[in-house]
């Protein structure tokens, strides 16, 4: 009897207009490399082209998942209507955006082979995201150019999009897929990083977003691939807890073992980002991932020798870094610490001007010298610069509607995430704790600098630690269902 085919070609049709676009895409990238780097993307094309024909469905689930991940680091894309500026500067459309988009097709033809019900969310932190936008939106009232805002909305939905797929990623297994890719991630970066540190030099991968070295009086600064130092230690600050987290909690020892190893690495390569604010929010982070995870096992013999372990790991990193954490904190900062308190000022000036819906979002630096009444934003030479405050810069841009609406984004997270906690088992609960202490790294990084939202990569990788609280609200409420 012959096989009798039950694809939808709806799908198929779909999936190869989408395949054509990405190719398009690489096509155009393609022409902008150098000669070497071209010919290595080719063959690993290839190389992927000949895996992917013999993928079937879930092969295929775990491969967008890595490609996914992948993407936010090595943020490979195509920028469309670029704008000189600082901000948000043309419209991205990266293979993270692009693997996610595949991704929700291939969860819905499950749904729709199987007959079962793919797609889930917690509306609360949903609700969340799309007050934001429509804060952002309502920003456009007083916006000098309606173009950057656009820029900037069209980035949410991306990040949106990115946000929904993480968190419908639907299984253990999927979730453990993005997690270990994420950790590789880690490892690759240190590895640029240090090559950066070392050499001087960069390695080429502009494509990736590589750029050349930044210099700090005598001390080089290694970025990664997020052309900027700060950018690079969003990038572990984030990280370094949930990796924490999971050494913890996870039962498989080769998995154990591998996070530890991508533990230090993300370790050294905060170190060598000299990222002060970055070293600050992660020495508070990482003690509330251990004490909440270990509550339960300080009374525990059998714990003992890890917990001895893990404190004499924590006198030997801090000897062997002593050295270079002071001279960085002691080393002369060309005035950079003391911009930051002129530099507030100036923007909650420009808050008192425009308190209801800001200044339109991304057009801050478009406007900070014209509304300064302080003079603080004189500052600096250029005429386009922003606040190195996070939440100052959402409040100028968006409002003080558009400053709620943000910081609920969050507090929904940690809601979410803190009544998860005791519930689920306790795989679960390290990514939870994980997440929610790289994110509160995050905002503490951000009292001092402009924060994640400065960079797509480290914006993708925001919201999809904001997709595993909701997936693992997801899979809780599913769970609960199923046991009804």
């Amino acid at each position: 009897m012959a096989e009798v085919r039950t694809e939808r070609p709806f799908f198929r049709l779909f999936l190869s207009i989408l395949i054509g676009a990405g190719i398009a895409m690489l096509s155009v990238l393609l022409a902008s490399l150098d000669f070497k780097t071209a010919i290595a993307v080719m063959l690993g094309l290839c190389i992927g082209g000949i895996f992917i024909y013999f993928l079937n469905q879930r092969t295929l689930t775990y491969f967008l998942i890595m490609i996914l991940g992948f993407g936010i680091p090595f943020n490979l894309d195509i920028n469309l209507f670029i704008r000189r500026y600082v901000g948000v500067t043309s419209i991205d459309i990266g293979i993270t955006l692009l693997s996610s988009i595949m991704l929700y097709f291939v969860f819905y033809y499950e749904h729709i082979m199987k007959g079962i019900k793919r797609f889930y969310s917690n509306r609360t932190m949903l609700m969340a995201m799309f007050l934001y936008i429509g804060a952002c939106i309502l920003s456009f009232y007083n916006a000098m150019s309606i173009e950057l805002s656009v820029f900037e909305i069209v980035r949410l939905i991306m990040l949106l999009i990115i946000f929904y797929m993480v968190m419908n990623l639907g299984s253990r297994e999927n979730i453990s897929i993005f997690l270990i890719t994420i950790s590789a991630c880690v490892i690759l970066e240190f590895l640029l990083a240090y090559y950066q540190y070392t050499t001087g030099r960069s390695l080429g991968l502009a494509a990736f977003g590589e750029r050349s070295q930044e210099e700090l009086g005598f001390i080089s600064r290694a970025s990664g691939t997020f052309g900027h130092a700060n950018g690079l230690a969003y990038f572990f600050e984030l990280l370094l807890p949930l990796l924490l987290a999971m050494i913890i909690v996870e039962d498989k020892k080769i998995l154990k073992l591998w996070y530890i190893i991508s533990f230090l690495f993300g370790f050294f390569g905060l170190i060598i980002t000299f990222s002060r604010g970055g070293w600050l929010a992660t020495a508070i982070s990482l003690p509330m991932v251990f004490i909440f995870l270990y509550r339960k096992r300080f009374t525990q013999l059998r714990y003992y020798p890890a917990i001895f372990t893990g404190f004499i790991a924590v006198i030997i990193l801090g000897s062997i870094f002593y050295p270079t954490i002071e001279r960085r904190l002691i080393a002369y900062d060309y005035g950079s610490a003391g911009t930051r308190g002129p530099l507030n000022l100036a923007a909650i000036s420009i808050i008192k001007q425009y308190p209801i819906t800001g200044v339109g979002i991304n057009n801050f630096a478009l406007i900070f010298r014209t509304y300064d009444t302080t003079g603080g934003s004189a500052l600096f030479k250029t005429q386009a610069h922003i606040v190195h405050n996070l939440f100052l810069g959402v409040w100028a841009e968006t409002g003080t509607i558009g400053i709620l609406a943000f910081v609920w984004i969050f507090i929904s997270a940690f809601i979410v995430a803190s009544r998860l906690l005791l519930k689920v088992p306790f795989w679960y609960s390290g990514i939870l704790i994980g997440v929610m202490a790289g994110i509160l790294a995050q905002l503490l990084h951000g009292m001092v600098d402009p924060g994640f939202r400065i960079l797509m990569n480290t914006s993708m990788l925001v919201y999809s630690m904001l997709g595993l609280i909701g997936a693992v609200s997801v899979l809780y409420k599913t769970q609960q269902k199923q046991l009804a």
